[in-house]
């Protein structure tokens, strides 16, 4: 049950991170100017989207695949990627709030 990424309570910081940017700011980003306001490591960045992704957090919209190449989305690349939307799962699981400026 080690490998189940609903077992374990808590999301790593960079996912809970990356989950209240994309909540302050209408729950659905497309990934340039996620990119750009969190102004994270692009590795720490696809490592948190895969685990907000596994814990059904977030929804990965992709843009239409190509007529000639296979639909699998685990071997498409993240230029890919149309978007980043929040889940009512997400939502519900993980209340983030905006500091007060």
């Amino acid at each position: 049950m080690a490998s189940d990424p609903l077992s374990d309570l808590h999301a790593s910081r960079a996912a809970r991170h990356v989950f209240a940017y994309l909540r302050s700011r209408g729950g659905s980003m497309r990934l340039g100017p996620l990119l750009c306001g969190l102004a994270m490591d692009e590795r720490a960045f696809v490592e948190a989207i895969n685990e907000l992704n596994e814990r059904y957090w977030i929804n990965i919209v992709w843009r239409r695949a190509n007529p000639g190449t296979s639909g699998d989305e685990e071997s498409r690349p993240l230029a890919e990627v149309h978007r980043l939307c929040t889940t009512r799962f997400g939502r519900k699981t993980y209340r983030a709030t905006r500091a007060a400026d």
